[in-house]
């Protein structure tokens, strides 16, 4: 399967809509049937679904106007099947589409040459990771399950060692992780590699879902953003490998070159 940056001649052939609508109503399955939709103070403010893997998908196959407007329609046609006890809101659209635009960027990018010979993806992701893990100790303090008053206490107990060495571990792993997917199970296009993926969707998830949508959320249902960023944290710490892992499944099995 080639993939390549679509060109205005390209974007309206019929191989490419249908691909496009697929990757859509794939999403839309995935956010409004097979979709988990949990509550934040009584507020249906987090989502854990896989639909943004066909919208980033389409994003990097074919381009960042493409994966706009999957992300965009895919928003817009699946409220209607199921609002899933929200109100419509287009800010949400436009995260949606900038979820499937932001990797088509990213890949105009490498494509282009401007910035894969110059950067190491694995720095980049190990900043990423240590980011998020920093994150991610925080939301636990902000929600007060974490504290540092003489010591380290969780839910009021002191932490064990080997639980701090534990969480070190697991951050350590995540660092590891690409680097060693990108040499291990290298795909046949070095286009896809594991490190690139990872930071197509780091990035991604750290705009979208963590920044946007979260404020979005605040502004929405009249809240703090601080009070719906702990839970979100803590989602993307687990769906960001995720989804890189899924998607370069994804791609080796189709064969994108």
């Amino acid at each position: 399967m080639k993939s390549n940056t679509l060109n205005s001649s390209q974007f309206f052939t019929t191989k490419t809509l249908t691909s496009l609508s697929f990757l859509t109503a794939v999403s839309i399955i995935l956010a409004r049937i097979l979709g988990l939709v949990i509550p934040i103070v009584g507020f249906p403010a987090l989502k854990i679904n896989f639909s943004n893997i066909p919208i980033i998908l389409a994003g990097i196959i074919y381009g960042p106007i493409a994966g706009f407007l999957s992300g965009g329609i895919a928003d817009i046609i699946g409220y209607f099947i199921n609002p899933q006890g929200g109100v419509y809101h287009p800010a949400f659209t436009l995260s949606t589409a900038l979820t499937g635009m932001i990797p088509g960027l990213f890949y105009k990018l490498i494509r282009s040459g401007k910035i894969d010979n110059k950067v190491n993806f694995n720095i980049i992701n190990a900043i990423f990771i240590i980011f998020i893990s920093i994150l991610l100790t925080s939301a636990f303090y902000m929600k007060g399950v974490l504290t540092f008053n003489n010591g380290i206490y969780f839910n009021n107990n002191k932490v064990p060692a080997f639980v701090t060495i534990i969480f070190l571990a697991v951050t350590v792993g995540y660092i590891i992780l690409p680097i060693y997917i990108s040499k291990n199970f290298k795909n046949r296009s070095i286009l896809y590699s594991f490190d690139k993926i990872y930071s197509t969707v780091c990035i991604t998830q750290i705009i979208t879902s963590l920044i946007l949508n979260t404020y979005f959320l605040s502004i929405l249902f009249s809240k703090g953003f601080l009070i719906f960023l702990p839970t979100r944290i803590v989602t993307n710490y687990i769906m960001i490998p995720l989804f890189s892992i899924v998607l370069v499944i994804l791609i080796k099995a189709l064969r994108i070159e």
